[in-house]
């Protein structure tokens, strides 16, 4: 083996490892509106967008797994002029408490 093929090799396999990830997947993160759903979890952050699947995957990139939405949604100048966006805290929960049912 030459210099050139041991050197792609490693390259190669430095660049697959990469590929890698422990984030979770966005749809693994619980959008909730209630505050009671996040009782006992722990705050990582805050995180705002104009697409929930983004919000989503950042949500899930700062190790999260449910979004608590705020209440404020507010425009933000961009180059296409003012765009809406949505903000939420958030939290990484032990438990993720179901959704409520309705009672009959």
């Amino acid at each position: 083996m030459n210099i050139r093929t041991v050197v792609s090799a490693a390259l190669f396999a430095l660049l697959a490892a990469g590929c890698g990830s422990t984030t979770p997947p966005p749809t693994a993160v619980l959008v909730v509106n209630h505050a009671g759903r996040v009782s006992g979890c722990r705050a990582l952050g805050t995180v705002s967008d104009d697409a929930l699947d983004d919000l989503q995957k950042k949500a899930a990139k700062l190790g999260g797994n449910v979004a608590l939405m705020t209440p404020q949604r507010t425009a933000k100048g961009g180059y296409f002029g003012l765009q809406d966006y949505m903000t939420a805290d958030v939290y990484r929960c032990d438990a993720v408490p179901p959704a409520a049912t309705p009672k009959s």
